[in-house]
């Protein structure tokens, strides 16, 4: 359509907008041709250098693209013609098949299927039930021969409550705060910009962040943070944390870069970290470690099992070493080495988790202090120390109660002078 003839349409507009008129805009396939239903108000045509023309409308527009499920209001209306822009100002009102928006202002590009909002906006997603608010934002409509999936972009620090679908309009939302946020389709969130993400069983922050509720996945970038809400007392930090969601709830989480693991009873520090069942990789730098109280291992990876986020075992692997304590103000510690040492884990009656059994495999050596029963409180306890292909120790009320040494072996067992206490 050439421009003469688009001036010869838009001619029509300049009639007094008392009655619904037709004001049609087309730049090919494309471009929405803007319909306006009905109106409260007048309007008026100028004709800009170029021979351009632009339409004003005012007293509320009603108005909707032909061929396409669009319906929208303001309470006044511009058309710029050479811009191909229709801008709509007031209590903003547009809705398509997708989306929802409301804004102060906005302004669409019709050739660009492309709406920008200004103060105030809220933009519900109709077919997820996320709900987005912000200062601004801009909407690219999915439309055929423009773009197979909608976007949306929002800055200066909109927030999100974003849910994955309909089906989980029940459920609790995770509500997203960012610098800028670009939602992608209808399950992929990006933002950037000190990131926080929210919700009652779930907490997290980074530089950046991106949720895929489609794969149920997301990763964190920089300065980032894990810690569970609710009963789940745990936290995971790092330079990048890699998480995995089932029916939107945390089930897995990876850190890499300085990653350190906490929760009530324990901590664990490595190159790399996985809460749940996974692997603690150390470097040349930072060994992977585990730490509580009265219990220490290090070896070049861990692998942790943490089912409900309660910590079940630690395995060592590659120069591994357990150790323990009597008490928070022992100075002496008994050890187990091995190529590879596993360390098992039970509640106490109290509730916190503590060390059952150790297990070292491969060049294992023990190093322990016994008391046996009937020495005098305050007494020197005897020592063993002893090597073999494979040793157990078991522990109960967080004392060494038995060790097993199978295969080679060979050891030295030293008993404490008699009536004697430590200096």
């Amino acid at each position: 359509m050439t421009r003469h003839h688009r001036r010869l349409l838009f001619a029509v507009a300049a009639v007094a907008l008392s009655v619904p008129l037709r004001a049609v805009v087309a730049q090919g396939a494309r471009t929405c041709e803007v319909e306006i239903d009905r109106t409260g108000g007048v309007g008026r045509q100028i004709t800009v250098t170029g021979g351009w023309i632009h339409h004003y409308g005012n007293g509320g527009i009603w108005a909707h693209c032909i061929r396409q499920i669009t319906n929208w209001y303001s309470d006044s209306v511009a058309w710029y013609q050479e811009r191909d822009r229709f801008d709509m100002v007031g209590n903003m009102l547009f809705r398509d098949e997708s989306v929802e928006l409301t804004a102060d202002r906005a302004s669409y590009f019709l050739s660009d299927e492309r709406l920008e909002a200004y103060g105030n906006a809220v933009l519900r997603n109709l077919k997820t039930g996320s709900v987005l608010r912000g200062p601004n934002l801009v909407y690219r409509r999915a439309v055929e021969g423009v773009r197979d999936t909608s976007e949306w972009v929002a800055t200066r620090r909109p927030t999100i409550e974003y849910r994955s679908g309909l089906d989980s309009a029940d459920t609790e939302p995770y509500v997203i705060v960012a610098d800028r946020v670009r939602l992608l389709g209808e399950h992929t969130a990006h933002a950037v910009g000190t990131v926080t993400i929210d919700r009652s069983d779930f907490t997290a922050r980074s530089d950046s962040a991106v949720l895929n509720t489609d794969v149920g996945a997301g990763t964190l970038v920089g300065h980032a943070g894990v810690t569970g809400g609710d009963s789940s007392s745990y936290s995971l930090n790092g330079r990048v944390i890699e998480y995995r969601l089932d029916d939107n709830a945390l089930t897995w989480a990876q850190a890499e870069g300085g990653a350190d693991a906490t929760s009530d009873d324990w901590r664990i520090v490595a190159d790399t970290n996985r809460l749940q069942r996974g692997n603690a990789w150390g470097s040349d730098s930072v060994p992977a470690r585990a730490m509580s109280v009265k219990n220490r291992i290090t070896a070049d990876s861990l692998v942790i099992e943490a089912p409900g986020q309660e910590l079940s075992a630690v395995r060592g692997i590659g120069n591994a070493r357990a150790t323990s304590k009597r008490d928070s103000v022992d100075n002496d510690v008994d050890w187990v080495v091995g190529d590879t040492v596993v360390a098992r884990f039970d509640s106490t009656a109290s509730g916190r988790r503590a060390l059952v059994r150790l297990d070292a495999v491969g060049n294992a050596r023990a190093h322990y202090r016994v008391y046996p029963e009937g020495r005098p409180p305050g007494a020197l306890p005897d020592i063993s120390y002893s090597r073999g292909d494979r040793i157990i120790a078991l522990f109960a009320n967080e004392q060494v109660r038995r060790v097993d040494i199978i295969g080679q072996t060979d050891g030295v067992y030293l008993e404490a002078p008699r009536g004697r206490e430590p200096s």
